[in-house]
């Protein structure tokens, strides 16, 4: 089995910051939130944040893009996917096979509305209850292989495609590991 990140790896850029800057456009009351979006990002990517923090900031501003819209959120999903479907990376995606996984931190909202598009079911993300508008289960780092445990036990990976070193627990479990800039495939393990 092989394993891919989605965001930066198999979608160009982090679909749940272009997911905020499209509510934004739609919803200018969110503007509020874009410092510590940018500030969050930036701590994210240089591995330097904690799942709490995130857990956190992820909720409040769910929460108060929905509780604030004019739009449902499977419609403004729905919207999202319709402008940024081809943000999706062709040459990437194509490695994706049936019986392969995708690992993200991706809220399930998100990504299960693209499902069909993947080239495979088996899809950890990030679990967000909207019914109670709330963020159950953040899936990165650490997270990631609790997750990957409790499906697969101690299976390993033949393959793991990723943009990040937040990724390196889940490195663990896998034979090789590729970096993914863009289009370009670096093989790092």
């Amino acid at each position: 089995m092989n394993a891919f990140d989605f965001d930066n790896t198999i979608y160009d850029g982090e679909s749940i910051y272009d997911f905020f800057i499209f509510c934004l456009i739609k919803n200018k009351k969110l503007l509020k939130f874009l410092p510590k979006v940018i500030k969050k990002l930036i701590e994210y990517k240089l591995n330097k944040i904690s799942i709490d923090k995130i857990y956190d900031l992820s909720s409040s501003i769910i929460n108060y893009a929905v509780k604030t819209s004019n739009y449902k959120i499977e419609e403004l999903v729905k919207l999202f996917w319709k402008k940024n479907i081809k943000k999706l990376k062709p040459e990437i995606l194509k490695l994706v096979k049936k019986d392969d996984l995708i690992i993200t931190g991706c809220p399930d909202f998100l990504i299960n509305y693209i499902s069909d598009k993947l080239n495979t079911k088996n899809i950890i993300s990030t679990k967000y209850n909207i019914l109670e508008s709330k963020v159950e289960f953040i899936n990165l780092g650490q997270n990631k292989v609790l997750q990957y445990k409790k499906i697969y036990g101690d299976k390993k990976i033949d393959n793991f495609y990723t943009d990040s070193f937040v990724d390196t627990p889940f490195m663990k479990y896998s034979k090789n590991v590729y970096f993914v800039k863009k289009n370009k495939i670096i093989l790092i393990k």
